[in-house]
């Protein structure tokens, strides 16, 4: 548990909105001992924090690291498709229960389902562990697909991962344990490229299949592509996460 505090806390320093934070109360700081520095500091602060509330940034920057979405025939060439959690809620008193997924999961489950329904023999395999309840998110997402999305394919639980370096190394455990090397992998847009290289990295064939993409078409006047948002910043943390996680996952570790 204090490895999942330490690893959060960082990641809070390097997105927004701290990491602007950050650099904003090291430039107070430096305005009382050198003041141009200081100047410098609080202007690049207050731009970056700007600039990554902003849609147009969010959406430049999910589209950079987003791969395209999967082709209709591409989906017959797999062996078995992996669904990814994405985090769980646990404020959840009107279902009478423990946890249900939150709305990222939600995405990605209800794009899984989707998928499902075009090959209904494809074996799904949910990865996820319990961090924050003591529920899985393989087995939320499981009860989901089941009962509210009506999903009939085979499925079969990874309940242990706490990251998503976890999820690839046990989920290919797993899969190669049923002699499946190629799978068509469910997560969400800016995380597809991460997650996708660490399966490969375990020996599994991966063909993407992103979804929940950061789009522009809610803004028809252009201009509020440059009005701050919480969700465009929310979208901008998301895509950095990313950044950092592939350098270090994939880039550091290969």
């Amino acid at each position: 548990m204090i490895t999942i505090f330490l690893h959060r806390f960082m990641q809070s320093i390097f997105l927004p909105p701290l990491n602007s934070l950050v650099i904003i109360v090291l430039g107070l700081y430096f305005f009382k001992v050198q003041r141009t520095i200081g100047k410098v500091l609080i202007a690049l602060g207050c731009l970056s924090l700007y600039l990554q509330s902003t849609p147009y940034c969010a959406y430049q920057l999910n589209k950079m690291i987003a791969p395209p979405p999967i082709k209709a025939q591409e989906l017959n060439d797999a062996q078995a498709m992996v669904l990814l959690g994405g985090g769980v809620n646990t404020y959840v008193k009107e279902y009478g229960q423990n946890a249900v997924s939150n709305m990222d999961t939600l995405v990605r489950i209800r794009y899984a389902a989707f998928l499902a329904k075009k090959n209904p023999d494809l074996p799904i395999f949910v990865s996820g562990g319990a961090i924050d309840s003591k529920d899985s998110e393989a087995s939320l997402m499981k009860k989901a697909l089941r009962n509210e999305f009506d999903v009939e394919n085979p499925i079969y639980l990874e309940p242990d991962s706490k990251t998503t370096t976890e999820n690839a190394k046990y989920t290919s455990r797993l899969l190669q344990q049923y002699g499946i090397s190629k799978i068509v992998l469910v997560t969400s847009a800016s995380h597809e490229r991460r997650a996708s290289a660490l399966f490969r990295q375990s020996g599994i064939q991966v063909i993407s299949a992103p979804t929940g993409f950061y789009s522009l078409g809610y803004y028809r006047l252009q201009l509020l592509w440059f009005v701050p948002t919480a969700q465009a910043m929310a979208t901008t943390s998301a895509v950095l996460h990313e950044l950092l996680g592939y350098v270090y996952d994939v880039g550091i570790n290969e």
